[in-house]
């Protein structure tokens, strides 16, 4: 388990997952905070396979990252 503050009754914007708190101005759990993060500072460019049809759930949210990021975005998740 993450060291990260469990919310119970808040779930994750983008995974829908047990969210740890806000982070970048959503509530994100420490997975997708942590993979948003990594991807603003890297600069990453992620394409989809799937034509951007991928779901991002708990379960699937390591298998498109394209996807995974598009959801971070819709989310609200602010680069700044």
């Amino acid at each position: 388990m993450s060291g990260g503050r469990i919310l119970y009754n808040v779930p994750c914007s983008v995974c829908h997952d047990n969210s740890s708190g806000k982070h970048y101005s959503v509530y994100a759990c420490d997975g997708c905070a942590g993979f948003f993060k990594r991807s603003v500072r890297r600069n990453r460019v992620y394409h989809c396979k799937n034509r951007n049809k991928c779901v991002v759930d708990k379960y699937r949210r390591n298998q498109c990252r394209a996807c995974r990021y598009r959801r971070c975005l819709d989310s609200g998740m602010n680069k700044d």
